[in-house]
C-alpha cells in the first residue's frame, strides 16, 4: 500500500473520529407557564395537574421527535417556572427519550415558602456539577430569581457550562421608568452570568430572558448586547423573522422571548418551535448543537 493511500486512510479516520468527538446536543427550552397548575400561587386539583404534566411530556417529546428524528443525539432542557423537584420528576419520566435525569434545579423562596417558579435543567448527559444562585445584590436594580446550572460532559474533551436563566418580566412595567428598571435588571443578569463564564470556552445560556430584539419597545434594551460582544450565538437567528415568536400575543402582537445562546458550539439544522398545546403562553424551543470545531 502506499504512503499516499495511508496517508489518506489515516486523514478519513482522524477526521470520522473528531466528528464522533464533537457529536450532536438537542437543546431545548420551554416555559411551563406556573406549571403544572397554570396559575400564579394557585394549585389546581391533583387529577388536573396530572393532565397537564402528560400533555406537556407529549408537547416536549413531540419538539425532541422533531428537531432529532432519530433520536441518536443527547439531550439538554432548560425548563422555566416549575413548582418543585417532584413536578420535575414526574414531567420527566414521562417525556419518551430514555435516560433523563434533573441535573439541576434552583431553590428560590418567596417570602416564608419555596417560589413556584423554579428552573430547572434536565439531560442524558453525565453532570460534573450542579446548583443554583441568586443574583448578585445590585441595589435597587437587583434582578428576581437567579440562575440553575449545572457543568456537563458533552465529550471526554468537552465539559460545558449550562445556565437555566428566566429573566425579570415586563410585568409592572407601564411608565418610563419602570420600564428602565425592568431593562437594567435583565442587563444586570446578563453581564454576571458573561462576567462568569469570561474564561470559559464552551457556554449554553437557554431560558425566558424576556425582551425581544427585534421589536422596537425593547430598542433600548443592552441585554442581548452584551451575549453577543461576549462572543454568544443566539440560535433564534437563525429563523426568518416570521419564524422566531415563541410567545403569541394577539393583543400586543408575537415576541421572542425564549432563547438558546451558546458560546463555543455551532448549530446542526435550523432550529425548531413547538406549539405548547394551550397549557403555556410561552411555545418550546428547540435547537441541535454541535461543539465548535477550533
Amino acid at each position: 500500500m502506499s504512503v499516499s493511500v495511508l496517508k489518506n486512510i489515516s486523514l478519513t479516520l482522524t477526521l470520522a473520529y473528531c466528528l464522533c468527538a464533537r457529536g450532536g446536543v438537542v437543546v431545548g427550552t420551554w416555559n411551563g407557564n406556573w406549571f403544572p397548575s397554570g396559575r400564579a400561587e394557585h394549585r389546581a386539583h391533583p387529577s388536573v395537574e396530572l393532565a397537564t404534566t402528560e400533555v406537556a411530556a407529549k408537547m416536549l417529546s413531540s419538539a425532541l421527535s422533531s428537531i432529532d428524528p432519530e433520536g441518536t443525539n443527547d439531550v439538554i432542557l432548560v425548563l422555566n417556572e416549575i413548582r418543585s423537584p417532584l413536578v420535575a420528576s414526574n414531567l420527566i419520566k414521562r417525556i419518551s427519550r430514555k435516560g433523563l435525569t434533573l441535573a439541576s434545579i434552583s431553590g428560590y423562596r418567596r417570602r416564608d415558602r419555596y417560589d413556584q417558579q423554579q428552573d430547572v435543567i434536565v439531560t442524558t448527559l453525565k453532570v460534573a456539577g450542579s446548583g443554583w444562585s441568586r443574583w448578585l445584590n445590585e441595589k435597587a436594580e437587583t434582578p428576581p430569581r437567579g440562575y440553575a446550572y449545572a457543568n456537563i460532559v458533552v465529550t471526554s474533551a468537552v465539559t460545558a457550562r449550562v445556565y437555566a436563566v428566566h429573566f425579570k418580566s415586563n410585568y409592572g412595567g407601564n411608565t418610563k421608568e419602570k420600564a428602565a428598571l425592568n431593562r437594567a435588571k435583565r442587563a444586570h443578569s446578563a453581564r454576571q452570568i458573561v462576567k462568569q463564564v469570561k474564561n470559559l470556552e464552551h457556554v449554553i445560556v437557554a431560558g425566558d430572558l424576556n425582551t425581544d430584539p427585534w421589536r422596537k419597545e425593547f430598542a433600548d434594551e443592552k441585554t442581548h448586547d452584551i451575549f453577543k460582544e461576549a462572543q454568544f450565538a443566539n440560535h433564534l437567528e437563525e429563523l426568518p423573522p416570521g419564524r422566531r415568536a415563541t410567545h403569541p400575543n394577539k393583543r400586543h402582537g408575537d415576541s421572542s422571548l425564549d432563547f438558546v445562546l451558546s458560546k463555543g458550539f455551532r448549530s446542526l439544522r435550523a432550529p425548531h418551535i413547538e406549539p405548547s398545546y394551550q397549557i403555556s403562553d410561552h411555545l418550546a424551543l428547540f435547537t441541535l448543537l454541535e461543539i465548535d470545531a477550533p
